[in-house]
């Protein structure tokens, strides 16, 4: 697969970029080549993100798609490399730029660009925006620099968000998310869904996904909604993904719900990953193959350490059954089942080991903390793999401090409970928290009808751990993170069925470091 070269030209000045963008627009305008390829319409229709922030540096993303929809996925582009400039000042107005530079968009990875921005201050905000050939401008949209290392922020403000199926919803989830007051987004997986046209709001436009072109039609749809595009361009968003991107409760070479052979499902892996890369405003290499290394750590000053897990690509098969679809079976749990691989799981109980955070964060995929009946019809969450959580948690365990919080999707419902600190077993055995969770609803996936959520809603409730369960509304949890006590707020939207809603505060929650046993305000 393709690999762009690294860039190594000087750095563009503001008067060559200026210059360069103006003879290129005139020159069009005059019928004069100058080489690059002049472009069919307006490129920016999926807008620009930024993301992956560190202290010094940011990403910032964008995809050239003059027809974003265009059947072989290319979004309308020709077939040759075209250069994109980009701008990253201190103010709205773009007067006190801090860097102006060009990169190249190649067909290859569908024009997409992934600037690396260095050189920033710490803690500050920064605005940004493209141009490409033409004199074609951008959005222009905002980012956020992360506390240097050994600051001590005395707060922090992020959303957690998850599961937006375009067909069930429309996203005024997102319409509220970019008016919130905050420093970072984190997205816990299924931005999009695979599966084909039917939705009860609005159409995928296609069957299920089947190659690399259909995957990249399905992130523009996606992307070209300007709600999406609006939060976005609000804050930076550190993302990683769940089954919905690949395809649904797949598990390393398994494609899961969907029966398909291992060599066939492999090569369709590695379309969805590098759909997924093209689309992310991620700090990551383009993949080659159908293997993509996501999981990464940031930091927040002292204040915080965030691990971004993948808890799909390098898991092993659901033991009993796919996804919720099973009972125990012979020999569960297997001293083999499997959530992180080794490698990534080695990493994350490593930087556990070392953290010297007030906070360590888990931002994941699927329910950590049990379920009702345990892995009775919960095989594709942690109750799935319970000898891999319990060495998670004998890692936490082993910490003097008790600090850690679980950021979760993927249920389509709003659950806050704490995790048990003994090995698995009935509720009556469970030991002391060692970490709290905080599962976030959906911003517009399809939820269980009234008369499930009242059984289930007495099902949760039963166990000793669990703080909350709700799964009436869509929306996000807007986090502040203090150096003593974590608040989490459930924000919710009254409908997706229209295009607008007013939001709310659905409940409140706040955790003691130390304490961990979420309280309800």
């Amino acid at each position: 697969m393709f690999v762009p070269p690294r860039i190594s030209d000087p750095p563009l000045t503001r008067r060559r970029f200026l210059a360069f963008a103006a003879a290129t627009a005139a020159a069009g305008a005059a019928g004069c080549d100058l080489g690059v390829p002049s472009l069919p319409g307006y490129p920016f229709t999926l807008g620009v993100a930024s993301g992956d922030p560190l202290h010094d540096r940011v990403v910032l993303w964008t995809r050239l798609a003059p027809d974003p929809l265009a059947a072989d996925g290319l979004g309308g582009m020709p077939n040759a490399a075209v250069p994109v400039y980009y701008e990253i000042a201190s103010d709205e107005g773009f007067r006190s730029n801090v860097r102006v530079g060009g990169v190249m968009a190649y067909p290859e990875l569908a024009h997409s660009v992934h600037v690396d921005v260095d050189g920033l201050e710490p803690g500050r905000w920064y605005h940004y925006r493209f141009w490409a050939p033409g004199y074609h401008t951008s959005p222009a949209g905002r980012t956020r620099t992360l506390p240097a290392p050994g600051d001590a922020p005395a707060s922090f403000r992020m959303a957690s968000a998850t599961c937006q199926q375009y067909s069930n919803g429309h996203y005024t989830s997102h319409v509220a998310l970019a008016a919130e007051d905050l420093d970072l987004v984190v997205f816990l997986g299924d931005y999009i869904y695979e599966g084909g046209n039917s939705g009860p709001v609005r159409s995928h436009g296609g069957p299920r996904i089947r190659d690399l072109a259909g995957y990249r039609n399905r992130y523009a749809l996606y992307k070209s909604d300007p709600n999406l595009q609006e939060s976005h361009r609000a804050f930076p968003w550190v993302v990683t993904w769940d089954d919905h991107e690949v395809s649904d409760n797949y598990a390393g070479d398994f494609s899961g719900s969907t029966a398909m052979e291992t060599g066939t499902f492999l090569a369709l892996r590695a379309a969805a990953y590098r759909a997924w890369y093209e689309h992310m405003p991620v700090r990551l290499p383009p993949p080659t193959d159908a293997s993509l290394r996501i999981h990464r750590q940031l930091a927040i000053g002292n204040l915080a350490a965030i691990f971004v897990l993948d808890t799909r690509q390098y898991r092993t098969r659901q033991e009993c059954g796919i996804g919720s679809e099973g009972i125990p079976c012979a020999g569960f749990p297997s001293p083999d089942g499997d959530m992180l691989g080794t490698e990534q799981e080695a990493w994350l109980l490593a930087g556990l080991g070392a953290s010297t955070a007030r906070w360590n964060v888990l931002a994941q995929q699927v329910q950590f903390s049990p379920k009702p009946l345990g892995s009775f019809l919960s095989f594709d969450a942690w109750d799935g793999y319970p000898l891999a959580r319990e060495r998670i948690t004998s890692r936490l365990r082993a910490r003097e401090e008790r600090n850690t919080v679980i950021l979760t999707g993927d249920l389509h419902a709003s659950v806050v409970s704490w995790v048990p600190g003994t090995p698995p077993g009935p509720p009556s055995s469970y030991g002391d928290p060692v970490a709290s969770e905080f599962l976030a609803t959906g911003m517009s996936s399809g939820q269980l009808d009234p008369a499930a959520h009242a059984v289930l809603e007495i099902g949760y409730r039963s166990l000793p751990n669990m703080v909350n369960y709700e799964a009436l509304w869509h929306g996000y949890v807007r986090h502040e993170i203090g150096r003593e006590i974590w608040r989490a707020d459930y924000r919710s939207v009254e409908t997706v069925a229209e295009s607008t809603s007013p939001v709310f505060t659905s409940a409140s929650f706040e955790v003691e470091r130390g304490d961990l046993v979420p309280r309800r305000l």
